[in-house]
């Protein structure tokens, strides 16, 4: 093999080295993923949460079975309420979670999912376990900002998290800021974070004039941040190109994280799964 011959192999290589590169950026991976999450129907994990209350990190760890469509979710807490399980079904016990709280008052409870109880020290409800919601939220911030999102996801890494190879994606968001917003009629914390797609835990937060999601007037003006996030770090599992780890961060820093272990895809529930009759249940 002559050296000009060699030479142009050693081109070829290497471009084609760099085209590939190209074709794998972080934006293509994010959106591939995203796809590839609105396609699960049910999933079956052990889910490890990190969430800041008032300059706190509050860490929970649970067992979950998760049904997309209709929507079905059974929770059990590892920690810290060791033992409670939560079931609910869309549409049944007029909307509202059966729950076994494994201590006083020794009976199941039917509590409202977007009630105080049932949300202390959390930043979502149950309809927000899983990473359906952190991907819908991802999906409508690339949407946003068009032609920028490919620049503000733009690089990954290869890691290994607890024995799964993943791409460890970035999501850098210059636009990231807090600006006032005016309560319109019927409007509550929880139908604007809906609205906009924004947390509504932030959004309490933020003003300490404002004691829970509802209480706020028509005409007044709080603070709301214009996207979830100003930054996030997401675990893209390699082989089913679903999120494994989710943080977000905001203008204080790490906001929250979301790990998912122990993940089934598409598991077959029985059909009294999500049954509070289910032998394997405790209510």
């Amino acid at each position: 093999m002559n050296f000009e011959f060699f030479f142009y192999l050693l081109l070829l290589s290497l471009f084609g080295f760099t085209q590939t590169n190209r074709a794998q950026s972080g934006y293509d991976l994010t959106n591939q993923m995203i796809a590839t999450a609105k396609r699960v129907q049910t999933m079956e994990f052990t889910l490890k949460t990190f969430e800041r209350i008032e300059g706190k990190m509050i860490e929970q760890k649970m067992y979950v079975k998760w049904m997309r469509e209709p929507f079905k979710i059974y929770v059990k807490q590892a920690y810290p309420n060791e033992g409670v399980e939560i079931l609910y079904v869309s549409g049944a016990n007029k909307d509202k979670a059966l729950v076994a709280p494994n201590s006083f008052p020794w009976f199941n409870l039917k509590l409202d999912p977007y009630g105080d109880l049932m949300r202390a020290d959390q930043h979502h409800t149950i309809f927000g376990i899983g990473f359906d919601k952190t991907v819908s939220i991802l999906e409508s911030l690339l949407k946003k900002y068009g032609t920028q999102a490919a620049s503000m996801v733009k690089n990954y890494v290869t890691v290994e998290w607890k024995g799964i190879e993943c791409y460890k994606i970035f999501m850098m968001n210059p636009n990231f800021k807090y600006i006032d917003y005016t309560i319109k009629e019927g409007e509550t914390l929880l139908t604007i974070a809906k609205k906009f797609k924004l947390s509504e835990h932030m959004i309490l937060e933020k003003n300490e004039k404002v004691d829970n999601y509802d209480d706020v007037d028509q005409g007044q003006v709080i603070k709301i941040p214009n996207d979830y996030a100003k930054k996030m770090t997401i675990y893209i599992d390699k082989q089913k190109m679903i999120p494994v780890v989710i943080k977000v961060y905001d203008d204080q820093g790490l906001y929250e994280q979301y790990e998912h272990s122990r993940l089934e895809i598409n598991p077959v529930f029985d059909s009294d799964e999500f049954s509070e009759d289910y032998e394997e249940y405790g209510f």
